[in-house]
């Protein structure tokens, strides 16, 4: 990847190479052109793992699709799980201890014994994927090369937590956006006019990717209080939540972080 004032120039590995007047790269999370413009990712992550396994429903009697959050499972030793419905199926995502190996949980006769604890055990005979993942809280440092002919889009520019689908739908917003500011560059009547749309984009785009930065850093604050306050409320909201309604929609909509109304720079 090499940009100038007027240009970009692609070179793939085998040689061939393309130029452009803008790229928009999403080339996700270990994005090479975002190496080759010299940014870097910027946030921190847990410091431990997360491990999901993707199951299919059975298509003759398939469950309701309704997405659990069990604190401190009783039948998983005490660990948080998540169970969300998708089109066809569900996730299972269990958090794993601190000094937890994430491997030992993905271990297949492992898997085979702790998954029948939380899912119904037919669902062992149609696991379609299983792996992990830390929390990560992850943003470019720019969203825009030196010369603002590249503009990072999706995993490429933000790295997040798979909590609220904050990562897929700010991609979509990114991709929007990067698309409007390209088509405002190359109809402008002027240099910096084309700088400004470019400029905007990634002003626009970077506020929205802290925004989700910090809703995801909440999450992970509800789903890993530090201080025994915030481990007394969950507690407290817990047991009185039979009785409160309100506390218990507290618990399950926590982890994704905070709810918003969408701004300039949108939710997302």
């Amino acid at each position: 990847m090499r940009t100038t004032p007027e240009q970009v120039e692609v070179v793939a590995e085998d040689g061939r190479s393309w130029s452009s007047r803008y790229v928009v790269a999403a080339d996700g999370g270990r994005s090479a052109v975002r190496a080759a413009i010299g940014r870097s990712m910027v946030g921190g992550r847990s410091d431990s793992h997360h491990v999901v396994v993707d199951l299919a429903d059975d298509p003759e009697a398939p469950e309701p699709a309704l997405r659990t959050f069990h604190y401190r499972h009783p039948r998983l030793d005490g660990r948080h799980v998540l169970v969300v419905p998708f089109a066809g199926g569900r996730q299972v995502d269990v958090q794993c201890r601190p000094d937890e190996d994430p491997d030992d949980l993905l271990d297949a006769r492992r898997l085979r014994e702790w998954l029948p604890r939380v899912v119904d055990p037919s669902y062992l005979d149609r696991i379609l994927w299983a792996a992990r993942y830390p929390f990560l809280q992850l943003v470019a440092d720019s969203f825009v090369d030196e010369h603002r002919r590249v503009l990072l889009a999706g995993e490429a520019a933000h790295l997040f937590a798979p909590f609220g689908a904050r990562g897929m739908n700010s991609g979509f917003a990114d991709a929007d956006a990067a698309a409007t500011a390209v088509a405002t560059a190359l109809t402008a009547t002027g240099p910096e006019e084309a700088r400004g749309a470019v400029e905007d984009y990634a002003t626009e785009r970077s506020a929205a990717a802290r925004h989700n930065r910090d809703a995801a850093g909440a999450a992970l604050s509800h789903m890993r209080p530090r201080s025994a306050v915030r481990r007394g409320l969950q507690r407290g909201a817990a047991a009185l939540a039979p009785a409160l309604p309100r506390l218990g929609e507290w618990l399950e909509k926590a982890p994704y972080g905070p709810r918003t109304a969408a701004t300039a720079h949108g939710t997302y």
